[in-house]
């Protein structure tokens, strides 16, 4: 997922034709890391898990993933290469310490 769809903090973008709010952060920022001092990237969006949100056709309900409202990212350390996810408040205060 390139962009963070629906967050609290966001900006109008046009994708395929439609007017969509996407976070201010896109995939591709480098920031350090607010508990560790080091420099990371963010990697990608990661799409949200609502809990028992669809009806299956038994009668259960099961959960299901999308992209509204999305506010985990993974990052990337640029050091070594590890991953790890991050939410985007930890993020946007790195930002704005920089």
């Amino acid at each position: 997922m390139l962009h963070q769809y629906s967050p609290q903090r966001q900006r109008r973008a046009v994708i395929r034709n439609r007017s969509v709010a996407v976070g201010t952060i896109p995939i591709g920022t480098i920031f350090t890391h607010p508990l560790n001092g080091r420099r990371h990237i963010v990697t990608a969006w990661l799409p949200r898990e609502i809990g028992a949100a669809r009806r299956t056709a038994a009668g259960q309900y099961e959960n299901t993933f999308v992209a509204r409202g999305g506010h985990l990212a993974t990052v990337r350390k640029l050091a070594d290469g590890r991953t790890q996810t991050l939410a985007d408040h930890h993020i946007l205060r790195a930002l704005a310490d920089d």
